[in-house]
């Protein structure tokens, strides 16, 4: 992600008040300077990223289970799609604790907890007429790429989503649905490929969790319940 577009982010988060619950400290709080290193670190939750696989000729919205011999595990777009979810969970969760931070991964389902840090998002694409929709791993041939969308959240402060499904004649909650990104909830966008290896997710992770360190350092309250 270019350096301009971790800025843009930053600076939404740091001077917009309540932007996505994450409620910042008056000018009497922040005059007390920065996070210090012996500062206690907000537990961070990971949730999964969402990502779409391709819906089966059945119509029942999932893949079709591949015939014995017909299919090579590698090329099954729901194995494709898990692997991409977990390196991105897990290559985030090490990277928080590898900086210091308690991470947990939140499966999905999962109870949402009352406080500390949520790390979410979805992987997405933008279709040929420039419309963002949720991201499908296919057999098909497609352009191969796509954005991982990551959000970071105050726990304590009430859920807000990160996008609604576009209401356009014809579309509806189906893999790769057109959606409308939430104007309230700042993202960070990172290019990648429908078939990025582990490298990219380790160069991935460190970039996220340095950007909530710097919110952090600048306001140190911007977590708190």
């Amino acid at each position: 992600m270019k350096a301009s577009s971790r800025a843009a982010f930053l600076a939404a988060l740091l001077f917009t008040p309540n932007w996505y619950g994450l409620e910042f400290a008056n000018s009497s709080t922040t005059a007390k300077g920065p996070q210090t290193a012996t500062s206690a670190k907000p537990t961070v939750y990971v949730s999964d990223f969402e990502i779409d696989v391709a819906a089966s000729e059945s119509g029942n919205g999932t893949d079709a289970a591949p015939q014995a011999g017909t299919r090579a595990p590698e090329d099954d777009p729901r194995i494709l799609a898990s692997r991409l979810v977990e390196l991105m969970s897990t290559k985030l969760v090490a990277a928080l604790r590898k900086a210091g931070y308690t991470a947990v991964r939140m499966r999905a389902g999962a109870a949402r907890p009352d406080s500390g840090v949520w790390i979410r998002g979805l992987f997405a694409e933008i279709d040929s007429e420039n419309h963002w929709r949720r991201a499908v791993i296919r057999t098909a041939t497609d352009s191969g790429k796509m954005q991982a969308l990551v959000s970071v959240a105050n726990l304590a402060k009430p859920d807000q989503a990160l996008y609604e499904i576009a209401n356009v004649p014809g579309n509806e909650n189906k893999p790769g649905a057109m959606i409308t990104l939430s104007p309230y909830v700042p993202l960070m966008k990172f290019d990648l490929r429908k078939d990025a290896n582990e490298d990219v997710f380790k160069s991935i992770a460190p970039r996220i969790v340095n950007d909530l360190t710097a919110l952090l350092d600048a306001n140190p309250s911007a977590m708190s319940p």
